[in-house]
């Protein structure tokens, strides 16, 4: 969920998909890819990070790309 955010902050991302066969995940921020993993982390956050985020999920059958979450640092 949306929260105030304070430079300096750490914040944790997760994305979660359940299929089959397990996708691979992967994350954008304004549509530029950023990391891989279910987890994304940031630490020692900064105005730099502020912006849209989405994970997507890619399998064999498809992709699938999560709502975005808005940070504002």
């Amino acid at each position: 969920p949306s929260g105030e955010i304070i430079e300096g902050d750490s914040v944790i991302l997760n994305c979660s998909s359940d299929s089959n066969p397990p996708a691979e995940i992967s994350w954008f921020k304004e549509g530029m890819f950023v990391g891989s993993g279910r987890i994304y982390s940031i630490s020692n956050i900064s105005s730099d990070h502020s912006g849209e985020y989405k994970c997507k999920s890619i399998n064999e059958h498809g992709e699938k790309d999560s709502d975005a979450v808005t940070l504002n640092v």
